[in-house]
């Protein structure tokens, strides 16, 4: 049978004071900074889930502005095409009138010349026609 002596009562003794040391030297501080760990891990994770949500946002409302900027980009260009196209016309109509009016007036310079030199013609003709009579029948 087991025979109990001071020797079990005396390790029983130093079991339990080393259990309460341990306990306060090591468990505690180690279970707190445990919990501390745990509590900042936690934390961190929150406020990565936080900071990625307004991540999420922010994307989300840049995207939407570069959308909505697209949007106001193509406006303006389809409207300065809309101006462009009407100057193109109002320079060409005006290039067309400047145009006709270069036209007309080189006509009208032409038709005057024209006039003029058959009046100048028409004075010399006389002329011309007796020189050439003289010369042909040689009076």
């Amino acid at each position: 049978m087991l025979d109990i002596d001071l020797t079990v009562l005396v390790t029983f003794v130093v079991v339990w004071i080393l259990v309460f040391i341990l306990t306060r030297v090591f468990w505690r501080p180690m279970m707190k900074t445990m919990s501390e760990r745990k509590d900042r891990i936690s934390a961190d994770e929150d406020s990565a889930r936080t900071g990625r949500s307004a991540v999420a946002e922010a994307v989300a409302r840049i995207e939407a502005s570069l959308k909505a900027a697209r949007l106001a980009a193509e406006r303006v260009r389809e409207e300065l095409e809309v101006e462009a196209l009407k100057e193109r016309s109002r320079l060409v109509a005006e290039a067309s009138a400047l145009s006709k009016r270069e036209t007309d007036r080189a006509k009208a310079e032409l038709r005057d010349e024209l006039g003029r030199l058959r009046s100048e013609l028409d004075a010399k003709a006389g002329d011309l026609a007796i020189l050439i009579e003289r010369r042909l029948l040689g009076r």
